[in-house]
């Protein structure tokens, strides 16, 4: 969490390996990981679904899915068994498999972007702005998809600039300002940092 500019993002990219930190490292499981190319990071399982459009207008649902699975490797039916398995989150997008995705909606388009992600089957989701630019109604379609991932054990690091959202699905939650750890701990202890929740809410600088 954090006010614009406060380097949220920055964090995922370090993360996902489009940056290097100017200190500290990025280790998982232990291993140091911090000058590892970001598509051996996709191999290690470090993925990452990145903000606004993450699909290719022109091909069908299947194809989008296919493109991604087959990096996966494994023959035609491995593929497909990835798609099913990540379909089963999506039934709105199971029943558009032949619909190009510059058919789809926006909020539909977003699923299809996570799903694309899914079929890596990370062990690390990195999520930038869940909730930025879509209606209500499909921030909580969304939300509905992240609680299944985590009641499956997923682990997720999520930049959010909405405290309701990171209240409703965050176990844990760091708050940024310049660049600066202003907050870490359980997400539900927010509730009692006004000067935070401020700082979320107007745009103004925590105390």
């Amino acid at each position: 969490l954090g006010t614009n500019g406060a380097g949220k993002s920055t964090i995922l990219r370090v993360i996902s390996g489009l940056e290097v930190p100017e200190r500290g490292v990025v280790r998982l499981n232990g291993r140091n990981v911090t000058y590892v190319a970001p598509e051996q990071r996709v191999r290690l399982g470090i993925v990452s679904l990145p903000g606004g459009k993450g699909v290719f207008p022109s091909l069908t649902v299947a194809q989008n899915l296919a493109v991604s699975s087959w990096l996966g490797g494994g023959g035609k039916a491995a593929v497909e068994q990835r798609i099913d398995s990540v379909m089963a989150f999506f039934p709105e997008l199971d029943e558009r498999r032949k619909q190009p995705a510059s058919s789809l909606s926006g909020g539909q388009q977003q699923m299809l972007a996570l799903a694309r992600v899914l079929i890596h089957r990370p062990e690390i989701l990195l999520i930038d702005e869940l909730s930025l630019g879509l209606a209500p109604v499909v921030v909580q379609r969304m939300l509905q998809v992240v609680d299944e991932l985590k009641a499956r054990g997923q682990t997720m690091v999520i930049v959010e600039q909405s405290l309701n959202v990171a209240l409703e699905i965050a176990d844990r939650a760091i708050f940024l300002e310049k660049g600066e750890v202003k907050f870490e701990g359980a997400a539900r202890d927010l509730l009692e940092r006004d000067d935070l929740a401020r700082a979320v809410f107007f745009g103004t600088e925590g105390g």
